[in-house]
């Protein structure tokens, strides 16, 4: 899928992949070019093999007006968890490779918050990532319920000469306003409060809907009521997946029931590598999320504490999986 640039004299003309030729020197992309030609052509790729995707956040919130213009640095599309495998499967062919090499099990299908929800892509020809997420981390109702629902509702925007998929405008202020508040960024959510009551004043009842059809609710509860004065009620269910997602948010490390809700849907081998991940994180995820520093001394520290607290965790997960299962 991804293609290069060639330069030869003054010509510039368009390069398969592969290894350029001794004549041919190799053209980098500008960031800003890559990602808008990234986003067009895993539309075109997906699209190909009969795939359904979204493309979410970066420019398509600018030009629906729910966000200032600025440079994105990656592309994240929301792909049909039906055929997420698929497409990462086929992406995986042409050249593409998962970053973090996460371990993703099946998601349940009641609805999650714990269940890791994107792979992230690079390949050697691209200057940018690609983020492929099988559902968005607070849409509380199941994953597919949630991609069908906005799938049904979607719009359009042309990137780099192509039409593209998106989320509607009101779904797309959801799950920017969902990326704010997992994030903790008071002020990215209240610039999004500004612009709903702008942008999207004309219906605001369409709003507080779209939330409820999603599973928005919980995680949006104080946000929403701000801008509609509505006020929710949540089930059972609704509410003990609200009640992690606040803990998840709020917490700087997993949740024992995080592990818990994985082993519960996976197989031996990947109970297996996702034990071992827990216990041994990639040096990249320990810097990333635990503020480790980038030097063996630091990552042997870590490793040692995450190997004399490994027995106190576990007791911690059984406990949650016992929960789970009563």
């Amino acid at each position: 899928m991804a293609r290069t640039r060639r330069r030869e004299g003054s010509r510039t003309a368009a390069a398969p992949s592969g290894a350029p030729g001794p004549a041919s020197e190799l053209v980098p992309l500008p960031h800003n070019v890559a990602v808008e030609l990234l986003a067009a052509a895993v539309n075109d790729f997906a699209e190909l093999h009969g795939i359904r995707v979204l493309t979410i956040k970066g420019r398509v919130l600018a030009d629906q007006g729910l966000r200032a213009v600025r440079g994105s640095s990656d592309v994240d599309v929301l792909v049909d968890p039906s055929a997420f495998e698929r497409l990462w499967g086929l992406l995986r062919s042409s050249g593409w490779t998962d970053r973090d090499k996460a371990v993703l099990v099946e998601l349940p299908r009641e609805g999650t918050v714990l269940a890791p929800h994107a792979r992230t892509l690079e390949h050697p020809q691209w200057p940018c990532h690609l983020d492929l997420h099988r559902y968005y981390p607070g849409f509380l109702s199941p994953a597919q319920d949630v991609f069908d629902t906005l799938w049904e509702a979607r719009s359009t925007i042309e990137l780099a000469h192509r039409v593209c998929p998106v989320p509607s405008a009101t779904d797309h202020w959801l799950v920017a306003a969902l990326h704010a508040t997992r994030s903790r960024d008071a002020v990215q959510l209240l610039d999004l409060e500004e612009r709903a009551a702008e942008r999207l004043s004309a219906d605001m009842g369409d709003l507080s809907q779209r939330a409820v059809a999603t599973g928005a609710v919980g995680p949006l509860r104080d946000t929403l009521k701000r801008l509609t004065g509505d006020t929710f009620a949540l089930s059972t269910e609704a509410d003990r997946l609200t009640a992690l997602w606040r803990r998840r948010v709020e917490s700087p490390d997993d949740l024992p029931e995080t592990l818990a809700e994985q082993f519960a849907g996976a197989s031996w081998p990947a109970r297996a590598r996702l034990a071992a991940r827990k216990l041994v994180p990639s040096p990249r995820f320990a810097q990333a999320f635990f503020g480790v520093a980038d030097d063996p001394l630091s990552l042997l520290r870590f490793y040692l504490r995450r190997i004399v607290t490994a027995p106190a965790k576990l007791l911690r997960i059984l406990e949650a999986a016992r929960r789970r299962r009563s």
